[in-house]
C-alpha cells in the first residue's frame, strides 16, 4: 500500500500533535513541514524527524510529492493557507477554525467542491476528559 504523503504547516503546539497522530496510522508519511522562518523550520524538522522543510508555505505547496496538507498555523492564517492549498490541488485538514468568517469558510467549501478535494476541519480534543 502506498503511503499518503502529508505536509504540515505550523509546528507550534498543535502541529506536533497532528504529526504524532498521523504517524500512528501507519499509512501516512510526513513528507515536509513549513514554518515562518528558515531557522525555525530547520530546527523543527530535525526535532520532529521530518526530512524536508520550508520557510515559505507557498513553496511547500509546489511540491508534487505532498498530497494532503494539515494547517496548524495561527487562526488568522487559516483561510489564506487553505485557499492556497486547495488552489495547488492539495487536500486539506485544517485545525479549527477553518476561517475567521462564515463567508470565508463558504468560499473554501465551494472551492474544494469545485476542485474535487477534501476540505476538513478537525476537533481532535473532543473526547479529552478535561473537555467533557
Amino acid at each position: 500500500m502506498e503511503k499518503i504523503k502529508v505536509g504540515i504547516i505550523g509546528t507550534g503546539f498543535t502541529g506536533p500533535a497532528h504529526i504524532e497522530a498521523l504517524r500512528r496510522l501507519g499509512n501516512i508519511e510526513i513528507a515536509a513541514l513549513a514554518e515562518c522562518s528558515r531557522d525555525l523550520a530547520e530546527s523543527k524538522a530535525k526535532v520532529l524527524g521530518i526530512p524536508k522543510y520550508y520557510d515559505d508555505y507557498k513553496q511547500f505547496l509546489k511540491s508534487e510529492k505532498i498530497q494532503s496538507v494539515h494547517i496548524c498555523s495561527p487562526n488568522y492564517l487559516h483561510y489564506e493557507m487553505a485557499r492556497d492549498a486547495l488552489l495547488a490541488g492539495k487536500n486539506i485538514i485544517c485545525e479549527k477554525p477553518l476561517a475567521i468568517s462564515g463567508a470565508q469558510a463558504q468560499k473554501l467549501v465551494e472551492l474544494a467542491d469545485k476542485k474535487g478535494l477534501v476540505n476538513a476541519v478537525n476537533f481532535n480534543i473532543r473526547y479529552y476528559p478535561l473537555i467533557g
